[in-house]
């Protein structure tokens, strides 16, 4: 295959990739807009902020993730280290919304903690020559 051919190949699959990825964070937003206002109208504006709030920030975390997480999508280590991430995120914060009386949207914002140590777990583990 000539260099051209690679190039056109790897745009052709960049593009349908970046397409798949839009069609499906908009399928997501409109499932998730579905959840909220059923969970609003069914258990109230306070379950809303703590579990929607919670459901649609790790989707932006985890989404973020495994965007800048390209060249590692192919290692099965990759998705075992982001399920592993992903677990212990939703544990730890299940946790606390289940314990905290009051919580404000804007608490989440730990999250921001979060995805530097998600990164570097990532290079730790993942990488080629890195222990398993």
């Amino acid at each position: 295959m000539t260099s051209a051919a690679r190039t056109t190949t790897r745009i052709r699959d960049h593009v349908r990739n970046t397409l798949l990825f839009v069609l499906l964070c908009v399928l997501v937003s409109f499932a998730f807009l579905g959840l909220v206002f059923l969970v609003e109208d069914r258990w109230g504006h306070d379950t809303f902020i703590r579990w929607g709030g919670l459901a649609g920030l790790t989707l932006g975390l985890f989404g973020l993730f495994v965007t800048d997480s390209e060249k590692f999508l192919r290692e099965s280590r990759f998705w075992v280290v982001t399920a592993i991430l992903l677990v212990g995120h939703l544990a730890a914060f299940a946790i606390v919304l289940t314990h905290v009386e009051e919580w404000k949207l804007a608490w989440f914002m730990v999250m921001v903690v979060e995805y530097p140590l998600f990164l570097f777990l990532r290079d730790r583990f993942v990488l080629p020559g890195a222990p398993y």
